[in-house]
């Protein structure tokens, strides 16, 4: 039976016919612009949300990694993989045994946050915090109470820094809440809650270590808004000169070491066992020659001896030139 047009479709057609085009080839376009819609695993969380996320948790990233760098003695990398949105079931499922599960609990939001890291990457944490080469090939087994006390310092840094980067959208104020190796005993959504999972790679020694960190939805709905691309730059820069003023002040205020340097000379051991009081030391240097002075250990002016009141004194004459600081440092 031959279908009977609608007058859109009719409309369509005849404008059509000017240009050349088929009513298939309409079909065809209209099929084009049609797209796939999973209402099982919803997009709760739009894209520019998620970029938004993404910026946010590779400046984390690029923290947490210097953080790792200085403590372990290791060059370590941390890097974004992927911002993924699935059910807390198969998150769950997703998830290894044994894993090191920490729970991260939000004063202001409802809900507690999860964060995964590879049971491997803290046992060799461990191993590095307490003197040892660091292997990265170990087996993978339960971190025990004594290993999660030695790593601890590691995830309070973790929190700290992930409070850090957030708060430039919004104050997590998050804490550490408790710690779990069954993902079974960790419910902190229904099943068939959306959960949005960053992956992070944690690289070190050649060996690539996985971490994630999941905030369930009704978690971060209060604050969706305040995760715009525009409401995030306006708040870096915010953050940025409010930062500026107050590191103007701490060093305008803050007290450095001065040191000048009357002479200098060389003396053998003999000559310095031999030393008694009286002796006269003869110094390589003229009377009206300039003084060197330091300024945090660095040489930074030259100067003269004088007298202030009753007090010993130094005029800066001029500054430093760089060429005489390197031929100084000599």
């Amino acid at each position: 039976m031959n279908r009977i047009l609608s007058q859109d479709e009719i409309d369509a057609l005849l404008s059509s016919v000017s240009k050349g085009k088929s009513y298939e080839t309409i079909e065809r376009e209209q099929r084009k612009s049609v797209s796939v819609y999973d209402f099982k695993h919803p997009d709760r969380i739009s894209k520019e949300q998620i970029r938004t996320m993404r910026t946010i948790h590779e400046n984390f990233a690029r923290l947490f990694a210097t953080f790792l760098s200085t403590n372990l003695r290791a060059l370590v990398d941390v890097n974004v993989i992927s911002i993924d949105q699935v059910t807390y079931s198969e998150y769950t499922m997703s998830l290894s045994m044994p894993s090191s599960l920490y729970l991260l609990r939000m004063s202001d939001l409802e809900g507690k946050a999860v964060v995964e890291i590879s049971p491997q990457f803290l046992l060799f944490c461990v191993d590095r915090l307490l003197g040892g080469t660091g292997e990265t090939e170990v087996e993978i087994r339960e971190i025990t109470l004594i290993e999660q006390n030695i790593v601890q310092r590691i995830i309070n840094n973790l929190i700290s820094t992930l409070n850090e980067v957030w708060s430039q959208i919004y104050p997590l104020n998050a804490a550490y809440d408790s710690f779990e190796t069954d993902p079974q005993f960790v419910q902190i959504a229904r099943s068939s809650e959306t959960i949005a999972i960053i992956f992070f790679e944690i690289k070190v020694r050649g060996a690539v270590y996985p971490m994630n960190i999941g905030f369930p939805y009704f978690l971060l709905e209060p604050i969706l808004q305040k995760l715009s691309t525009q409401t995030f730059f306006v708040n870096v820069k915010k953050v940025a000169e409010e930062e500026r003023k107050f590191l103007e002040e701490r060093i305008q205020s803050s007290k450095i070491d001065f040191q000048t340097i009357f002479a200098e000379t060389t003396l053998s051991v003999r000559e310095f066992l031999s030393l008694k009081a009286g002796d006269i030391i003869q110094l390589e240097k003229p009377l009206d020659d300039e003084m060197l002075i330091k300024v945090a250990g660095r040489l930074k002016f030259f100067g003269v001896p004088g007298r202030s009141g009753r007090k010993m004194a130094i005029k800066i004459t001029r500054p430093i030139s760089f060429e005489e600081e390197l031929a100084y440092e000599r």
